[in-house]
């Protein structure tokens, strides 16, 4: 987040704590002063006001929706899904907490669930088959379901997202090392080792920190290769 960013979200947090000094019970004004909080990456502090909010109002679903996104980030995953789930309760049809809540279950290695949770929201936001790419959440949506195949051992359905991903984005080295991932676990030893040098060519450090600890590569890993793309 740039200074300027800050700034920003500093300017709106006085704004919101003013509304809050003549009504303390604000619902609206805790629930954004709890969005400011959050985008500054200070989950703890946001879910105070989001829970403000909510002793004012049980029921005022913005306040539930972001408390259960801010406690996933803090990777309190049952307490976001009891959130998420009373979203969808008073909102079946609610499309981010329905995105939302196949994520967390992947957290939880529900994996199965959670691909059926982010299933409907894909048919929700796809159009003719065409992939929206300039939608940042679809294309985390693909990504978590091609990650829970690859869980699962679906390997090559995964793989199929991956590459539908790549298309769009061909230097996203997450996304490549994902596919190196898959590749591993299906014995494709020669293409693992291509895609993880092209992963760590774009992620550099990070990517090799992941592949030394990740037990995918384990039947590579006394590979001469191996060692030389990851030292």
């Amino acid at each position: 987040m740039s200074l300027l960013e800050i700034k920003k979200n500093k300017d709106a947090i006085s704004c919101f704590e003013k509304i809050i000094e003549y009504k303390h019970d604000h619902v609206d004004a805790l629930n954004n002063l709890g969005n400011q909080y959050a985008e500054l990456q200070q989950f703890e502090k946001a879910v105070t006001y989001y829970d403000r909010a909510l002793a004012s109002d049980s029921n005022y679903i913005p306040a539930l929706y972001n408390k259960g996104i801010a406690i996933s980030r803090l990777e309190k995953y049952d307490d976001a899904l009891d959130c998420l789930n009373k979203v969808l309760n008073k909102e079946p049809e609610n499309i981010q907490a329905i995105y939302y809540k196949g994520m967390v279950l992947g957290k939880q290695k529900k994996y199965e669930d959670a691909i059926s949770f982010l299933d409907k929201f894909l048919e929700r936001e796809l159009k003719d088959n065409e992939v929206l790419f300039h939608n940042e959440v679809l294309y985390e949506a693909l990504f978590y379901k091609a990650t829970d195949l690859s869980e699962l051992g679906r390997h090559q359905d995964a793989i199929l997202i991956f590459d539908k991903i790549l298309k769009e984005f061909p230097k996203n080295g997450t996304i490549i090392y994902a596919k190196a991932r898959s590749k591993a676990q299906l014995g494709e030893d020669s293409d693992a080792l291509i895609l993880l040098a092209q992963a760590i060519s774009h992620y550099g450090k990070t990517i090799k920190k992941w592949a030394v600890k990740d037990s995918s590569f384990d039947k590579l890993k006394g590979d001469p290769k191996f060692k030389t793309i990851v030292k």
